[in-house]
């Protein structure tokens, strides 16, 4: 049975904003997720909590999508831009640290039980976007540790191939 449970959830107060990511994170919960936190920095918002409390594990794209959030955060507000991980289990964190990244957030628990949440709908982005937002979540990863360029190296050049799409087939003149 499918979990009916909505995969993101998100509350705000002022310049805060949490948002609460339920099971493992799809990419098109990834795609979201950005297009939620910016929408919320043009509204003023600088400080984002993401609960992972119910998350079990990450990829490499939603970690990429959380440093996309964490840079923008920062350069729209220097001094308070920040992204704070709440409630992230052994393995989340393991596997953000595992991509030499882990230092790039705030770390916190807490009990968020009494949090009036609203449940933002997740609907499947076109394979264009998503391919746009796996490819930008990766080269974030490059770009906050050098060590994994090695690693996906491979993927950004197969992602950027899939944005230029199949080479020409057009007949050659005589």
């Amino acid at each position: 049975m499918p979990n009916s449970r909505p995969p993101l959830l998100l509350a705000s107060s002022g310049t805060a904003a949490l948002l609460r990511v339920t099971g493992k994170p799809s990419l098109d919960v990834s795609n979201h997720l950005r297009g939620v936190t910016e929408r919320l920095l043009s509204s003023g918002h600088q400080q984002f909590t993401v609960d992972l409390k119910d998350c079990p594990s990450v990829d490499s794209t939603f970690i990429g999508v959380l440093l996309f959030v964490t840079k923008a955060a920062r350069r729209a507000a220097p001094e308070t831009g920040r992204v704070c991980l709440l409630n992230a289990g052994e393995l989340v964190r393991r596997q953000i640290d595992t991509l030499g990244v882990l230092d790039r957030f705030d770390l916190a628990e807490a009990d968020a039980a009494g949090v009036r949440f609203e449940a933002l709908p997740v609907s499947a982005a076109s394979k264009a976007e998503n391919t746009r937002v796996c490819l930008e979540a990766h080269r974030a990863l490059i770009e906050a540790c050098a060590a994994n360029a090695a690693k996906f190296h491979d993927v950004i050049q197969f992602l950027e191939a899939d944005l230029q799409g199949p080479p020409s087939t057009a007949p050659t003149p005589p």
